[in-house]
């Protein structure tokens, strides 16, 4: 989909992309619509010492001029001090980093939630001074088609090994609206710097779309959370990370009030110290973690087979706050009816185990078989297939976090040292049908 947009492009393409490895065809496609005449600017992220995550993407900008980076923003934000963080709850064994004590309302019950990172950091997702994504994925062509989603611009994702959604869009009232997000990038304003984009609904024939832009839309909230917490029927969402409190509240809120949810999560994303996976099986909502040798790269969900969210921002604080992200949100019975046949194809694909409380296949591993013979090094411990212990039965689960459920009337009020994480709409009924 992405080539045949280039392809046809006559005047403009703009791109904002997190980065590029190998995917040549791509890289030249672009060059042959520059040769023809094309104007192509493009932005992708950099650290503070001007690195890209993916290898290609220096070769990219060689070849296009044209394409700038974050990297000066991220110089005002990258050397803040370690900081020293006081256990306000139990910490979970063997973990060092900032400690989240959360808890969740569950009928007569809390459940109490103790997250921590392996190592002490200043940046990352849960807290101290971050290195700040622009973690876009977009293309916008001759002011008037965008392509969209969760797919980076590389041989696991635009290559398809991974699990992305992407959509295209032929809209001039789209196109202008990520033009301007665009545009504040381009003149280097990434981050909080950028203004409060425009909102507006774009009408599409029967579906409508609104963008959302990260970090000032706060789209977790404004969009995903909001979506959440009107479903009445259904919810299936497919996700990469999700770490957000808030989102994870709402979840359980849901189905309290009997809504049917199911989610599936990514192996590299289940060791991660902030994954609530286990805090919402806990609560009863069933959650599989993927046993492919891909990732499940998605940000999406499907509410009431009506409406469907997608984008390039996980279900994370950063995602939301601080990254620069892009999020849509779609009401199209069709296109949820596409979503949900695809969900129920990955749903059916991961066995029943991979659904219960503290079961979470190592990303490499023989749980997940097809990780140990592609050359990945799916669990980023510098090590791939036969060279990982995984892959020879060495490998252990992280056991990142613990929650477990207790009864109101063991405590007096919240307790203490915990932060409650509300929803915006409580759930009906005492009644626990649901669990």
């Amino acid at each position: 989909s992405l080539l045949a947009v280039i392809g046809g492009a006559d005047k403009t393409i703009d791109f904002a992309v997190y980065g590029m490895r190998n995917q040549e065809h791509i890289l030249e496609a672009l060059l042959a619509a520059q040769s023809r005449g094309v104007e192509i600017r493009g932005v992708v992220d950099r650290d503070s010492e001007g690195m890209n995550y993916y290898t290609s993407t220096d070769a990219w900008v060689l070849a296009l001029d044209q394409v700038r980076d974050d990297s000066e923003s991220e110089r005002d934000t990258s050397s803040a001090e370690d900081r020293v963080y006081q256990d306000r709850c139990p910490r979970p064994e063997g973990r060092n980093g900032p400690l989240q004590c959360s808890v969740y309302e569950f009928w007569d019950s809390w459940i109490l939630a103790e997250h921590a990172s392996l190592e002490n950091f200043t940046s990352g997702e849960e807290g101290g001074a971050s290195n700040r994504l622009m973690h876009n994925k977009f293309f916008i062509v001759d002011s008037e088609i965008v392509w969209t989603g969760s797919a980076n611009i590389s041989d696991t994702g635009t290559g398809g090994y991974n699990t992305n959604v992407v959509a295209v869009a032929s809209s001039p009232e789209l196109a202008h609206i990520y033009e301007q997000e665009f545009n504040q990038m381009w003149s280097g304003k990434y981050h909080n710097e950028k203004a409060i984009s425009e909102r507006t609904t774009v009408v599409l024939g029967a579906d409508s779309v609104t963008a959302y832009f990260s970090p000032q839309d706060d789209a977790l909230l404004t969009v995903v959370v909001a979506a959440i917490a009107q479903a009445k029927d259904t919810i299936n969402a497919s996700v990469f990370f999700l770490t957000d409190k808030r989102v994870t509240a709402e979840l359980i809120a849901a189905h309290r009030r009997g809504v049917n949810v199911r989610i599936i999560i990514d192996a590299t994303a289940a060791q991660n110290g902030y994954s609530k996976h286990e805090v919402l099986r806990l609560a009863g909502l069933p959650v599989k973690v993927e046993i492919w040798g891909g990732k499940m790269h998605m940000k999406s969900v499907s509410i009431d087979h009506e409406q469907v969210i997608i984008g390039s921002m996980n279900w994370t604080g950063a995602g939301s706050r601080t990254n620069d992200e892009n999020t849509l949100l779609i009401q199209s019975e069709r296109l949820a009816l596409q979503h949900d046949e695809f969900f129920e194809q990955l749903w059916d694909s991961i066995g029943a185990e991979w659904q219960a409380f503290g079961k979470n296949p190592l990303p490499e591993s023989m749980d997940s078989p097809d990780a140990c013979k592609d050359t990945i090094d799916n669990d980023f411990n510098g090590l791939a297939d036969d060279n990982d212990p995984g892959c020879s039965g060495g490998g252990k689960d992280l056991a990142p976090t613990t929650q477990r459920i207790v009864p109101k009337d063991l405590v007096v009020g919240l307790p203490e040292g915990y932060q409650l994480q509300p929803s915006v709409s409580p759930p009906s009924g005492n009644g626990r049908s649901g669990c």
